[in-house]
């Protein structure tokens, strides 16, 4: 499928060209700060939920003035990125994990991120969203398999776009809304547009963006580094080379077909792209192999109906979903290596694809009488094909993964109450899943299927009208993927051109996690020194069981052909001989825990407005592979992949009616918490703070319907680096950026 600039160029041309909105256009509404179970029809004030969750408005989002929805996640406690600084690059990841280990869904429809154990398969940025088409962002911090299934041991992303009515802000009629951003920062430009009607039958949104990247500017290294620790050029850089862009196309409708039935459908494609791109989006490899480079792309199509039945009936609030979903990827190896003084062609490809049929039925039974009491019940099922196909330089076709299926299926039922006048809210749930995985390629291995129970209590007791106590224990699981299961590959690598490789692991056991919480709120309206005040801090205890990852494990044959753990080489170590090989499938190899803390603040004095997120994490391993010694470590560790602990200050204030600006910092602190190994090779971050500054103008009178924005990140333009890193050896994050929006309704 194709769709060129010039077709997203006419629809732009045409969204200008439409007719004013019939009824009197209003600045949006607020969205309420309430936390929707998607798909159990559940919901709570976000004050009320016993767990760690964040609301993003479309406001919050819009003041960010960022095409890339990973860069405003980022500013959310425990969320952080992994992957490249380069633009479309960046993988969100929640309290350390990221992968499978987090869900993501668009208008309850999930997104799949394929995940081999140690790494996501797509290299760029898999979603495909445009974050001007939200209106409201959801991120559930810790366990939630009882609502989403395999996956979610980290926490859960749900994102919902925007309809007519909020456009509208509820009145029938049509226009149309186009916005365009520009950033000095990679001179990227976006230009989005959005074609809304509301009628008595209809509601109906049609979406249409597309941003472009060019090089990077980052902070190059100025420190004089050490003997033991020098300056890697890499380090030294002040651009990073790039050329991407993303396309989106959104079609949005729902049928009121009366009172009690509507359906709603929904088509979502996306295109992004990333050329001239160093050999593993390494800048330290780019510099080492500048003859070698790489192109990526991702292609996604998505259709959902869904129908709902409402009747006046406390029994009966029934959704049908069925969901299409068909993902390609494609990754391009260009140039070659000089080795020894010869010349080695690594050119190749790989083509990905992975298509997904679900089906969802869900039904609300409201069993209020004498006190509030809801319970939602839930039954999934979807399969999933995976298949990729890999050409070296000679055009021979290889599978690293082979033919793939995944069958899902689940039940569950989740009950919340409200007792004692609505002082203790209690919300229990309990998820069965069964899943299966099989191959067409290694048929030598049976299917491995599996089942799995999740179970999650949560507690709200309000201890006055403005102190809450919360608890809650939840269950979480991830299902071997079949990228894991099933994944047979073997090339010479490193020194002395021993062995890697890969093999397939059908053995492999479900990831198991239990999260503990625990914490407080204070919501405060009526006080001398405030006009709101709000709190909540929550403490986490997160223990995953059979961990599985492929960090690389070094062996040698010994004389009778038995495994041995060996040296990295290209010597012996410590009287242990040099590795032949390395093993980089994936296993079981342990537990990991995770304990912080997570604080958010809100406060409002007359014009004035203040957030402030904190988030402290501790995670430590037992049994995880030393990279570098080859051998497994049973004895507690630091977790490599640990975040920074991190705080983020917003002041809002409104200058005049129509003006407000804002002042933003995000503070990080060092990160050593890593093993001896890493720290002695440079890994580990310092603490640093980034500000940034924001701007608004809401035009008036004939200009009522004119958004201007301005904004710079990284003022101070300061050199810093995401964790774990090496601050002498990896390139920073983005340097200072100016960033401009117009926005118009029409």
């Amino acid at each position: 499928m194709k769709f060129t600039r010039s077709a997203l160029s006419l629809g732009l041309l045409c969204a200008l060209g439409t007719a004013k909105v019939y009824a009197s256009a209003a600045k949006p509404s607020n969205i309420e700060d309430v936390i929707e179970v998607h798909g159990h029809k559940l919901s709570v004030i976000n004050k009320d939920a016993a767990g760690s969750v964040t609301v993003l408005d479309s406001e919050a989002m819009a003041r960010r003035q960022q095409a890339e929805l990973t860069q405003i996640l980022r500013e959310i406690p425990g969320v952080e990125l992994t992957g490249s600084a380069a633009p479309l690059a960046a993988q969100p990841s929640i309290r350390g994990l990221y992968g499978e280990r987090i869900h993501v869904s668009v208008d309850n429809v999930k997104r799949k991120m394929e995940f081999d154990g140690g790494s996501n398969l797509t290299s760029i940025n898999s979603l495909g969203v445009d974050p001007s088409q939200l209106k409201q962002v959801q991120v559930l911090r810790g366990a939630d398999s009882l609502t989403v299934g395999s996956g979610a041991i980290g926490g859960s992303i749900r994102l919902t776009t925007k309809d007519a009515s909020d456009y509208l802000n509820g009145a029938y009629g049509f226009g149309s809304h186009v916005t365009a951003t520009h950033q000095s920062n990679g001179d990227s430009t976006q230009l989005t547009s959005s074609l809304f009607t509301l009628s008595e039958d209809m509601d109906t949104v049609l979406h249409l963006s597309t941003v472009r990247f060019s090089d990077i500017d980052i902070v190059g290294s100025t420190g004089l580094g050490s003997e033991e620790q020098p300056i890697a050029d890499a380090a030294k850089l002040d651009k990073i080379k790039n050329d991407s862009e993303r396309q989106n196309i959104a079609l949005k409708n729902t049928w009121f077909v009366d009172k009690a039935h509507s359906v709603q459908s929904k088509i979502d494609w996306s295109k992004t792209r990333s050329n001239d791109q160093p050999y593993n989006l390494s800048t330290r490899l780019g510099l080492m192999y500048p003859t070698l480079s790489k192109n990526f792309s991702n292609d996604y199509l998505e259709i959902a109906s869904t129908y709902v039945y409402q009747p006046d009936n406390p029994y009966i609030d029934f959704d049908a979903q069925l969901v299409y979903s068909d993902k390609s990827y494609d990754d391009y190896t260009l140039g070659y290596i000089v080795r020894r003084g010869q010349q080695i062609d690594y050119s190749g490809s790989k083509f990905g694809n992975t298509k997904r049929y679900g089906a969802r039925l869900a039904n609300l039974f409201d069993l209020s009488t004498s006190f509030d009491h809801q319970v939602a019940i839930e039954f999934n099922y979807d399969v999933e094909q995976f298949d990729q196909s890999e050409f070296d330089e000679n055009q021979v076709r290889t599978s690293e993964y082979g033919e793939s299926d995944a069958h899902n299926i689940s039940l569950s039922v989740i009950d919340q109450v409200s007792l004692v006048d609505d002082d203790i809210l209690i919300t229990a749930g309990l998820r069965y899943d069964g899943y299966k995985r099989s191959s067409d390629v290694y048929t030598q291995y049976d299917d491995h299927d599996d089942d799995a129970l999740s179970s999650e209590l949560g507690v709200t007791l309000k201890v006055t009208d403005y102190f809450n106590f919360y608890l809650k224990y939840a269950e979480a699981f991830r299902a071997p993927s079949v990228q894991e299961l099933y994944k047979k590959r073997e090339w010479r690598c490193h020194i002395g051109g021993k062995f890697c490789y890969n093999e397939p692991q059908p053995d492999l056991k479900p990831e198991e996690s239990e999260n503990l919480e625990g914490g407080f709120g204070i919501f405060l309206d009526t006080l001398s020194w405030g006009d709101k005040f709000e709190l909540k801090a929550l403490y986490f205890d997160n223990n995953i069981k059979n961990f599985i990852d492929n960090v690389p494990f070094m062996y040698y044959l010994d004389a009778q052909g038995v495994k041995q753990p060996g040296a990295p080489g290209p010597k012996p170590a410590n009287g242990v001989p040099v590795a032949t090989h390395r093993d980089y499938s994936a296993k079981n190899i342990g537990k990991l825990v995770s304990r912080g803390w997570e604080v958010e603040m809100h406060y409002e004095l007359g014009k004035f407005s203040g957030y402030l997120g904190y988030s402290a994490i501790d995670m430590n391993a037992y049994g995880v592979p030393n990279f570098f010694l080859g051998t497994i470590e049973t004895d507690k560790q630091p977790y490599s992949e640990a975040p920074a602990d991190k705080l983020n200050l917003n002041l809002q204030y409104t200058v005049l009616e129509n003006v407000d600006i804002g002042a933003q910092m995000l503070a990080y602190r060092a990160q050593t918490r890593l093993t001896e190994d890493y720290l002695e090779r440079g890994y580990g971050t310092g603490s640093y703070q980034v500000y940034n500054l924001t701007a608004k103008y809401q035009g008036s009178g004939s200009l009522s319907d004119l958004v201007v924005r301005a904004g710079i990140d990284n003022v101070t333009d300061e050199r810093y680096v995401r964790a774990p890193a090496g601050e002498a050896n990896d390139p920073s994050e983005l340097g200072r950026n100016y960033k401009l929006t117009l926005s118009y309704t029409f």
